[in-house]
Parts: structure tokens; C-alpha cells; sequence
């Protein structure tokens, strides 16, 4: 079991100065939903007896707690460390844009490194050949150790059954990024993943697939990682 060390009191304040200050991408999950967005934590609000976090109302969040009640809310990001880190926090309410939520009582540093998933341009595709066939993934999430996408090529209703199975490996892949108003169009070469989970959206026919990536050159992760950061930096500028 991973040892976990909880930060409390100042330490735990200036953890989220620090957060603050850097623009720290985090997780934020609505317990009991399926409900997960990225966001971040824009100030620390004293005007009220207990200090409050102001964290940017992420898309969709007001629809999917509409019917929540009390709210349940767990968080993850990486540190400068790169260790995980995890808070959960209960309560608060949404003023404008923003959500005002009490200050956790602390946090849990995991001493294990966690690659962050951030949620990908659209346009960005994982392409492969299974089964002498072309495939195309349209990507939902993507990590330095993986992605999650649906499959679009071959067309769902050409597909009876899932193509990949889990746990099968597939060898030399790539993953593209769109081109954007900074970067051109990026290429990414993986040298073997896995498919580590299969969902089926039985309405709509469609596939989805989590892929781990067990292979990839150092300057190609190294490509990855400024994509992911690139990605980030245009999250913020839209906010």
C-alpha cells in the first residue's frame, strides 16, 4: 500500500499559495458521478470567518450537480515533486463563474508518481493498424502513460464487436495533435501500448478504449510532455 503523508496547518496554506501562484491544473471529480473536469484554484477568499477556495467552475459542472445536493468533491494534482496529491472537500456554492469551497482540513501527498490525464483538443486522434485494418481513436483524455478515446475509423456501424480485446498489445502507433493558432500539427510516435479498458456506448454503437503506453522513445515523450503543457496553457487562456 502506498505511504501517504498528510499536509495540515501553514504548510498546508502555502501548498495553496503555491498552487495559486503557479496555476496548478488539478483534477476535480463529483463524488458519486461520472462527472471530472480540470481546473484550478483562482484565490483564497477571507472575507468570511473561514477562509474559502475560489476554484474555476469547470464546463458542465452546474448541470451534473444540479441533483447532487450536498456536494462531495475530490481532488488530484502533481506536485513540484511529481508525487500525487489528493484532497476532498464538502460543501460550498457557486457565485458567477466561480466556486467558493471550504478549505480542506488537509492533504494527502501519495508517495507514488501519478501521470495527469488532461482533456485533448478536438482533432486529436491515435491511429493504428489491428487486425490489417486502420484504426482511428478520437481522443477524449491523454497522459504522459496513456489515453482514452472512441473509435471512429472503422466507422461504429461497420463494427459488430469490439476490435481490440483487453490486455492486447499494438505496436507502432501515433498520436497526433491539431494544428492551433501557436503550434503546427504535432506527431507523436509510440512503439508498443496496451488496451487496459473497453467500454461500449450501446445507443450509439461506439467503442471506447484506455490505452497504456509501454513503449516510447525519450524524445518522443519528450515531444508528448510539451503537448500536454501546451494543452494546458490553452485551457487557461480560454478560462
Amino acid at each position: 500500500m502506498a505511504d501517504a503523508g498528510k499536509i495540515r496547518g501553514e504548510k498546508l496554506v502555502a501548498l495553496f499559495d503555491a498552487l495559486i501562484e503557479n496555476k496548478t491544473i488539478m483534477s476535480m471529480q463529483l463524488v458519486g458521478s461520472r462527472y471530472e473536469r480540470i481546473t484550478y484554484i483562482l484565490g483564497i477568499d477571507n472575507t468570511k470567518k473561514e477562509p474559502r477556495l475560489i476554484v474555476d467552475n469547470p464546463e458542465g459542472f452546474n448541470e451534473a450537480a444540479a441533483n447532487s445536493g450536498h456536494w462531495r468533491l475530490r481532488f488530484n494534482f502533481n506536485g513540484p515533486d511529481k508525487l500525487e496529491y489528493l484532497f476532498q472537500i464538502e460543501g460550498g456554492i457557486t457565485r458567477g463563474r466561480d466556486l467558493y469551497l471550504p478549505l480542506p482540513a488537509f492533504v494527502e501527498r501519495i508517495q507514488r508518481r501519478r501521470n495527469f490525464r488532461i482533456d485533448t483538443p478536438i482533432g486529436a486522434q491515435l491511429s493504428f493498424t489491428a487486425a490489417a485494418k486502420a484504426c482511428i481513436i478520437s481522443l477524449i483524455n491523454v497522459s504522459l502513460g496513456g489515453a482514452f478515446g472512441a473509435m471512429t475509423t472503422p466507422k461504429p456501424k461497420e463494427v459488430r464487436r469490439s476490435m481490440l480485446k483487453k490486455d492486447q498489445r499494438l505496436y507502432r502507433l501515433e498520436l497526433c495533435f491539431p494544428v492551433d493558432e501557436e503550434i503546427e500539427a504535432q506527431t507523436i510516435q509510440i512503439k508498443k501500448a496496451e488496451v487496459r479498458r473497453i467500454e461500449h456506448d450501446s445507443e450509439r454503437h461506439i467503442y471506447k478504449y484506455a490505452f497504456e503506453f509501454m513503449d516510447i522513445a525519450r524524445v518522443e515523450k519528450d515531444k508528448l510532455t510539451r503537448a500536454i503543457y501546451h494543452i494546458q496553457r490553452q485551457y487557461l487562456q480560454k478560462r
